[in-house]
């Protein structure tokens, strides 16, 4: 299987597009996938390569892209993406799948489909200690960081709105950058997904000098890949085989490589158990409806 990393989009010939994903990539022996750099520690590059949680579920779905179209050579291209172009890469096929936790919400079903989910994950904030802040009421009238593209533009937004909380929400494009400005102290709060910020904390050069709020800003929230809209046969197909890889007999063995064992090189356990959403997917048998 051939890898090529690019760090722009695809343009496809001509007349590509009308055709359905599964006749594309039959047709050009190539399915491209969309990445990030900086979500640790579902896609994140080591050794030059993604890698990660997502990326190794996006392998899985490849090898049976592969096998469902009698291909002997898929050549894979990975481009590199961002919470806040992902849609934008989806909507015009420049990937097929992107492989990063695209966390739910209807908004978002608006712009892009979403797979079968395969992690699920409450929003929190994470501060320095010495801040002292315990919940969200705490920041009122302060300034809060997010990164743009993502879920929890549109939580802060409803939460800030709803409490009257007057916090100036300010966006980042990336976790490395968003994290050292809650490190250098520029800004007291960044909300993310709880996996997440363990991953920002855990490889921090400091990681005591952080701590993630109790107080939850959302529920358990499903986190699926994002698909292209208006293709129900290729969601289909990649539902069927995620269903069949969360209840398998091996999904454990995924889920705590990346959640509850030291992730190399740096030796990093997450130590998350896996959710109760997630832990009922693996005994389901009937696929999850949004």
């Amino acid at each position: 299987m051939a890898l090529f990393l690019l760090s722009s989009p695809v343009c496809h010939a001509h007349g590509v597009h009308s055709k359905n994903t599964l006749d594309k990539i039959a047709e050009t022996k190539t399915i491209t996938l969309g990445y990030q750099d900086d979500a640790f520690p579902f896609s994140y590059i080591e050794g030059q390569r993604p890698t990660g949680y997502s990326i190794d579920i996006c392998n899985k779905l490849v090898d049976a892209i592969k096998v469902k179209l009698k291909l002997k050579d898929l050549k894979v291209r990975w481009i590199k993406s961002s919470t806040a172009s992902q849609f934008v890469l989806i909507k015009n096929h420049a990937t097929d799948i992107m492989c990063i936790p695209g966390f739910y919400s209807e908004l978002r079903h608006q712009k892009a489909e979403f797979s079968f989910p395969f992690f699920f994950s409450s929003t929190r904030f994470i501060t320095r200690k010495n801040n002292h802040t315990d919940t969200i009421d705490d920041l009122a009238g302060h300034s809060v960081l997010v990164k743009s593209g993502t879920i929890y533009v549109e939580q802060i937004h409803t939460i800030n709105r709803t409490n009257d909380l007057n916090l100036n929400i300010e966006l980042d494009n990336n976790n490395k950058g968003a994290f050292q400005e809650l490190q250098s102290g520029e800004l007291p709060a960044l909300i993310s997904s709880t996996a997440i910020l363990k991953g920002m904390i855990a490889m921090s050069p400091t990681p005591d000098e952080f701590e993630i709020s109790d107080q939850t800003l959302s529920p358990p929230i499903p986190a699926g890949l994002l698909l292209p809209l208006d293709d129900s046969e290729f969601k289909n197909f990649l539902d069927n085989t995620l269903k069949t890889l969360i209840t398998g007999k091996d999904f454990q063995k995924l889920y705590q490589r990346w959640f509850q064992s030291p992730i190399p090189p740096n030796a990093i356990n997450l130590n998350i158990p896996m959710s109760a959403e997630l832990k009922k997917l693996t005994t389901s048998t009937t696929l999850y409806a949004y």
